[in-house]
């Protein structure tokens, strides 16, 4: 990678994304949001460096997993003196384990096992891209085809358009979460009974209340609806109406709840929007400071100025890419919890 790097004489070469042959679709797209917020025009579709990387991180993921899962199973299956996982298959359990246990048990409660399979393939996957992106698959195929092959490899999840995919699975599933809860509930005749702490301080049974039970047809249409209706809080909203001051309180409700809908709906997609950039930005940085440091050798003078310098810059290096395998471990997990906090608040009861 220093050879290209060098060569380039750019440290944003080896991040920005490479295209491989002609476009592979045309959209013939004229659209242009209310109030001009953004306009989509014409464009092509290509085939590059990062897509490459996103499919070799899911068809790793497809390998390894699999294989993992039938190797645990045998584990399982064995003597109880064998019941023990080693190597690889036991480093990869305490991640799950922690992730499941550590992690999500604690935010989502009883609803870890319904969502811990989506958020296990989002930590994993931005993982395996992180990682992926640290290896100069770049140079190494370089120096191996005698500069024919070039950017072969990268960081996936240092593409905007990449995190901004992971973040719309992650805004679809939060929001999708939210209104599948509302409905399971209006099934079960359990919509509106909330959860009640007891007197010994433990939560009573949410189950052991129940109202009308919905039809299934009829609860998938005014599930989402009743979502949207409790996702902004109504604050002025009166508990029982017994007289005219109550009814009174119900419009300044509904106006206060349209003030707080569009700031609610606002937030949701903030949040989609950090999620995506946040990843976006903290792993293309490492990635460009380190191209930038390793380009500090061209700009020494003489050979024993050089020497000098590149082993300076060599161990700065050295340091700085372990510093990127630790953000690497960090961004998923960051990006991981955050979704889960978004699920858990868009499944709570009173939400």
């Amino acid at each position: 990678m220093t050879t290209l790097i060098l060569a380039s004489g750019d440290p944003m070469e080896h991040v920005l994304p490479h295209r491989f042959g002609g476009p592979i679709y045309h959209w013939d797209v004229h659209f242009t949001a209310p109030f001009h917020i953004f306009t989509v025009t014409p464009h092509d579709t290509y085939f590059t460096n990062h897509i490459m990387m996103t499919i070799v991180a899911a068809v790793i993921m497809l390998i390894v997993f699999p294989r993992l899962g039938r190797r645990y199973a045998a584990v399982l299956s064995g003597s109880p003196e064998q019941n023990v996982p080693t190597g690889f298959t036991n480093l990869m359990e305490s991640m799950l384990q922690f992730v499941r246990n550590s992690v999500v048990r604690p935010i989502l409660g009883e609803r870890t096992d319904q969502f811990v399979p989506f958020l296990w393939t989002t930590f994993f996957f931005i993982l395996t891209c992180n990682l992926l992106g640290l290896i100069p698959l770049g140079a190494i195929f370089g120096l191996l085809s005698g500069g024919r092959l070039q950017h072969i490899g990268g960081t996936a999840t240092g593409n905007i358009m990449i995190t901004g995919g992971l973040a719309a699975c992650a805004f679809i599933m939060i929001h999708f979460s939210g209104s599948r809860q509302v409905y399971y509930d209006l099934v079960a005749g359990t919509y509106g009974h909330h959860e009640e702490a007891t007197e010994a301080g433990h939560s009573a049974d949410r189950h052991a209340h129940h109202g009308f039970r919905w039809p299934a047809p009829i609860a998938v249409v005014i599930c989402p609806v009743l979502y949207l209706w409790n996702f902004a809080p109504h604050v002025f909203a009166p508990e029982r109406t017994e007289g005219i001051l109550d009814l009174l309180l119900w419009p300044a409700d509904f106006f206060m709840w349209v003030v707080l809908l569009v700031l609610e709906l606002i937030g949701s997609f903030i949040k989609a929007f950090a999620l995506a950039m946040r990843l976006f930005a903290n792993m293309i940085a490492g990635h460009v400071v380190l191209a930038t440091i390793i380009g500090l050798i061209l700009a020494f003078r003489g050979f024993a100025m050089q020497a000098g310098g590149g082993f300076l810059v060599a161990l700065g290096g050295a340091a700085l890419s372990c510093l990127e395998l630790f953000v690497a471990f960090l961004q998923a997990y960051i990006f991981m919890i955050l979704t889960t906090l978004f699920i858990s608040a868009s499944v709570a009861p009173e939400h």
